[in-house]
């Protein structure tokens, strides 16, 4: 994730604060790409679709300083006229480890990437409707009025491969996920529901999954 991730759906994060009431708070994780490669020669494609040699730690630690000051800027817009209590972290590992280990006990998680289809998709909400909160259902119709898009439903009742499969032929501009009503709960849940998802994931219960995996998150100093 990087701010350019966080600035494609600001508009998601400004639904949220007004619909939740909520503070703030950003953050930023290394995933440390430089430690993937072996040997000599490899590359990476950027995000302009060229090839790149593998960043130097020094020069990931540069862009991290970038990346955590632009987001910081971000956030305090966001929080601009809501709240002073917003905040900004930076941390290193896996992005849903990290921000399932952040997360408290009432936190909504928005985890951002680029929507594949632009605004221009449904928003999915895993569990039906009426299992969920008021305020959920309103921040969910908050997001498909501002997308103009429709709200399709997937029943808690069904089996975790079978989400993935709807995730992964519908196309969608957001999803909606609480953990504590399921199918969907534990740490490889959520991983696989982002890497599939190709938009952004708002996530409720975070704090209560079932953890999956030794790869907390550490602070970069």
């Amino acid at each position: 994730m990087s701010s350019s991730d966080v600035k494609a759906t600001l508009s998601y994060a400004r639904i949220l604060l007004d619909t939740l009431s909520a503070v703030p708070k950003g953050l930023l994780v290394d995933t440390r790409i430089s430690g993937l490669a072996i040997g000599a020669g490899h590359r990476i494609v950027a995000s302009n679709g060229t090839l790149r040699e593998i960043p130097t730690d020094a020069q990931l630690q540069r862009t991290m300083k970038r990346e955590a000051s632009a987001l910081g800027t971000l956030i305090a817009e966001l929080a601009s006229g809501r709240s002073k209590l917003w905040s900004c972290e930076v941390a290193e590992g896996d992005l849903v480890t990290c921000a399932c280990a952040a997360a408290a006990d009432e936190d909504i998680l928005l985890l951002c990437q680029r929507p594949l289809f632009g605004f221009h998709g449904n928003v999915l909400l895993i569990g039906s409707a009426n299992l969920h909160s008021t305020a959920v259902r309103t921040m969910v119709r908050a997001l498909s009025d501002a997308v103009l898009a429709r709200i399709f439903e997937v029943q808690s009742t069904e089996e975790v491969a079978a989400v993935f499969k709807r995730v992964d032929r519908s196309r969608v501009t957001a999803i909606v996920v609480d953990l504590n009503l399921g199918p969907l709960r534990s740490e490889a849940d959520l991983r696989h529901l982002f890497s599939a998802a190709r938009c952004p994931v708002i996530v409720i219960g975070a704090k209560n999954l079932k953890r999956t995996g030794d790869q907390g998150d550490r602070p970069v100093t």
